[in-house]
């Protein structure tokens, strides 16, 4: 069995493509609503099997666009004859077997039908290793058809020492553990002008990424969108005055007719959802896979309530996503379409997706899961440097970005008043460096999905990762690539 050492992969090709939609397999509802052309939404795994001195054998899976391994974890693989178990104390084996021709077959979804995996091409690799050289070395971004100007660390006053050190700390990754890092690009913006822009394990520039819950932040620029185009409400306006189609409510509370639509967007509805919290009923993962209640928004609002509204901050998805009713209702346009009218088309986004709810609301879903390319979301960023303007053209009220930028909330606060800061859909903290802090605005999701805007010197830091579900991975990505762009600054 010591043969079995190595690294294996295996490709699921993507879905189906039926028009404009994609249809994954088992999925009952079109997935995304999208722009110039599908998603591509292959998934590569690669089975990384090792031999210790023993000569046990330890297995773990590395999967870039999803991180599904991070659910299997590191185990150890057992054979009797052809037959292969990834085996961990305290949880279901993963089966598989060794075929005839010497791929593995194994059932990583526990769902009967296995994943086949072969021994990687050298093309496959680039899903495996950061980049096909250990070695970076310094390209200036190229243009394109996307509005960036782009140029040198040099042309915008940074120094490339410290920026250089951080890629090539993701580059000269070469033996992979479970829970090493997974940036999938990094770029940075200094003065309007894109000076990096670097993408790993097989991505680049055109391709979409999941940028997860940083979506959220868009939701509330489409709120802030909204409200000077319509003049229909505003931050104090009451949810359910507004939304009056959902009554009669289950779980009727005089509380939940004081919720506000700054609420939502702070995070302080005062709903049973927190999505931290498995047994919440508002819990995201909940919401989503009940079949009870097929309307979201209407899910959402029957939620019990647990507090006064703007007196906890509780992290909650779906109040998030409630606010796209709200967009729509005020604009009396779908939603995805508003987007695309107010933000996309006038900056010059390229390909995104727009994840959909299923019948009957048939929207896209607002509280995180979008794919955009990250020099398409940099441009949220660029909103706040550049006073609600893109390339010359105002696309947000400035005033309304300095309200989404000012605290409002506090999620997970300790005795010390610790704790996430919330503005309007926005984290607020600090970065200190060299014993100066510098003030950040970040739209942040699940993974590694980090947006950094630093107005102090007028910046910003994309990254995109695949560390899903690794928290204690990706939180140190913040530190790490931003506090590096700052160095290069001072």
């Amino acid at each position: 069995m010591l043969a079995l050492a190595g690294v294996w992969a295996a490709t699921q090709a993507p879905p189906a493509v039926v028009n404009q939609w994609i249809q994954p397999a088992n999925d009952p509802w079109p997935r995304y609503a999208i722009a110039l052309r599908p998603i591509d939404e292959t998934m590569h795994y690669f089975l990384v099997v090792s031999a210790s001195a023993d000569g046990t054998l330890r297995a773990f899976v590395r999967n870039p666009e999803a991180n599904v391994g991070a659910f299997i974890g590191t185990r150890t693989l057992l054979a009797d004859g052809a037959a292969l178990r990834l085996q961990a104390t305290g949880k279901r084996d993963v089966a598989g077997r060794v075929n005839a021709d010497g791929t593995l077959t194994l059932d990583l979804q526990g769902t009967g039908s296995g994943v086949v995996f072969h021994r990687p091409t050298a093309d496959e690799l680039r899903w495996f290793f950061p980049r096909d050289t250990a070695t970076w070395v310094y390209r200036k971004p190229l243009a394109g058809a996307d509005g960036w100007t782009v140029g040198t660390p040099a042309q915008v006053g940074l120094r490339l020492q410290p920026i250089a050190a951080a890629v090539q700390s993701i580059v000269s990754l070469r033996s992979p553990e479970l829970a090493s890092p997974y940036v999938q690009s990094l770029a940075i913006v200094r003065h309007g002008r894109l000076v990096l822009d670097e993408y790993f394990y097989g991505f680049d520039a055109d391709r979409p990424h999941d940028v997860r819950s940083a979506g959220k932040s868009v939701t509330t620029l489409l709120v802030g969108r909204a409200i000077a185009d319509t003049a229909r409400f505003t931050p104090q306006t009451p949810v359910l005055s507004f939304l009056p189609q959902y009554a009669p409510l289950v779980n009727a509370d005089a509380r939940k007719k004081r919720m506000t639509v700054e609420n939502l967007m702070t995070m302080s509805s005062g709903l049973a959802c927190d999505d931290n919290d498995d047994a919440s009923p508002g819990n995201e993962d909940t919401m989503q896979s009940q079949s009870t209640e097929p309307d979201w928004y209407k899910y959402t609002l029957d939620l019990p309530m647990q507090s006064e509204p703007g007196t906890r901050a509780v992290y909650c998805s779906a109040g998030i996503n409630l606010l796209g009713a709200i967009v729509s209702r005020a604009t009396s346009v779908p939603i995805e379409q508003y987007f695309y009218e107010r933000f996309a088309l006038p900056m010059q986004f390229q390909q995104y997706g727009m994840w959909l709810m299923p019948p009957p609301t048939n929207a896209a879903y607002m509280g995180g899961g979008d794919y955009f390319r990250p020099r398409d979301f940099m441009k949220f960023g660029q909103l706040f440097l550049s006073h609600g303007l893109w390339d010359g053209r105002r696309v947000m009220d400035n005033a309304w970005l300095r309200a989404s930028a000012a605290q409002r909330t506090i999620m997970n606060e300790d005795a010390f008043g610790e704790g996430d800061r919330y503005g309007y859909g926005w984290h607020l903290g600090t970065l200190t460096v060299n014993g100066r802090a510098y003030r950040f605005i970040l739209a942040g999701g699940n993974g590694g999905q980090q947006l950094v805007i630093l107005p102090q010197l007028d910046m910003l830091v994309m990254i995109t990762a695949g560390n899903y579900n690794q928290y204690r991975v990706w939180k140190n990505f913040l530190g790490e690539f931003a506090g590096a762009a700052i160095r290069s600054a001072v």
